[in-house]
């Protein structure tokens, strides 16, 4: 990130950008603010606006912020504390960074993005879908309800069954794809099912199953902490969701994970509309949890895991941020800490959006802490259409040579090689 100014040159920082009125950009999430500081003291910064790009900002929101002070770049990371006319208030940032050394800005992993790359004959998959627990797959005990050696006659009669009971039915498979939408993502970090019996009242308190089955409230506050929601936001939050579900004609919802051993490889849907205002009860769901063990095994027996058997070795390792320039993942495993060595050149396949960039890397930062390893790679051939594509992708604009000289500043990193395929 660069060079953290010390306590006292910081005072001075924010002293010569009010008096100064140096423009401060404000990054969110594909959106840009800029703005120059009217007051700082140590608990917030307040920004007075000098375009009118404040409406999609919100309160609770992470940011990063970039200025040019003294013949160099410098950057913090904040938190929204509020949106007022045209002015933002940040929070007071715990550390200024200066001599910045990326080419380009990292951004916290964004949404809908598979990366994996082949490392000694070993293919290496990122943010594959893994669960928070273990479910061996088993030959379930015979059934006159289910019948796993015919998988489509098993969906068929499962589809037909559940449509007496629900408006809506649908079966979601994770291959090729990760989770994207907040459900599916919470279903994959709990490894339970989220029931919401009326969106006209509150998430269930209690979990009515002997063995932890369905998401509670206590689980979903535990979700957004670990996402960072500052404690005063969750509450109304989580009272947004069952709101906008209900405008949008949901009543009752159901979404229960489909468990491969540590993984989830889908989930089946269930919903009930505002019209028939039926609540899915938990006879329902036992029902379909059954159902999900047998489907399972189902694809399992049908070879829909058969890649589980190629001998390939897969590694679930974690995306932390990126930009149009690297990556950096993590991953608890000695043997990939051993074997992923500084300067190692890889060539990562990045799949956005259908569209698959082929991008060759170099691991150029190695480090570990108690837990885990960390792996910094730098991006170093990449067709003109890839980059283009994955520039506006991540930071929701099109590339312009300009950013060359001023994205970020400092040292300039290894040169990107930006290839044509003759």
């Amino acid at each position: 990130m660069g060079t953290q100014v010390g306590r006292i040159e910081k005072e001075f920082v924010f002293k010569a950008l009010i008096d100064e009125k140096i423009p401060i950009e404000i990054h969110g999430n594909k959106k840009e603010y800029v703005g120059v500081v009217v007051e700082a003291d140590e608990d917030r910064l307040i920004l007075e606006g000098q375009n009118k790009s404040l409406e999609s900002f919100t309160e609770g929101e992470e940011v990063r912020a970039f200025f040019y002070l003294k013949n160099n770049y410098h950057t913090f990371n904040s938190t929204i504390l509020g949106v007022e006319d045209q002015k933002l208030i940040l929070k007071h940032p715990p550390g200024v960074y200066k001599n910045l050394q990326r080419k380009y800005e990292r951004i916290k992993m964004p949404e809908g993005i598979n990366v994996s790359f082949t490392l000694k004959g070993k293919k290496v998959e990122l943010n594959f879908p893994k669960s928070s627990g273990y479910q061996q797959v088993e030959e379930p005990k015979y059934s006159e309800k289910f019948d796993p050696k015919r998988l489509d006659i098993l969906v068929k009669d499962f589809k037909k069954k559940i449509a007496i009971i629900v408006a809506t039915n649908k079966i979601n498979m994770f291959r090729d794809k990760l989770p994207r939408t907040y459900e599916e993502k919470l279903i994959v970090r709990t490894n339970k099912s989220l029931w919401i019996p009326s969106t006209e009242e509150d998430f269930p308190l209690k979990d009515p199953f002997p063995e932890e089955t369905v998401i509670v409230k206590r689980d979903l506050i535990k979700y957004e902490e670990s996402l960072g929601t500052p404690p005063y936001i969750i509450t109304s939050k989580l009272a947004n969701i069952l709101y906008e579900k209900n405008k949008k004609g949901i009543f009752s919802e159901l979404y229960t994970p489909i468990l491969y051993n540590e993984y989830v490889v889908g989930y089946i849907y269930l919903m009930n509309d505002t019209q028939n205002r039926r609540k899915i009860t938990e006879n329902t769901i036992e029902y379909v949890k059954e159902f999900s063990k047998v489907l399972c095994y189902s694809l399992k027996i049908n070879g829909y895991f058969k890649a589980e058997t190629t001998g390939e070795k897969r590694f679930e390792a974690p995306i932390i941020d990126m930009s149009a320039s690297g990556i950096l993942f993590s991953h608890p495993s000695p043997e990939l800490g051993k074997e992923l060595l500084i300067h190692t050149d890889i060539d990562l396949t990045i799949k956005i959006k259908n569209r698959a960039l082929k991008i060759g890397g170099r691991v150029m930062r190695k480090f570990k802490d108690s837990d885990m390893y960390y792996f910094g790679v730098q991006f170093l051939r990449i067709t003109p259409e890839d980059f283009r594509f994955l520039f506006e992708y991540l930071y929701g604009k099109p590339f312009s040579p300009e950013y060359e000289d001023k994205w970020e500043g400092g040292a300039p990193p290894p040169p990107l090689d930006i290839f044509n395929n003759n």
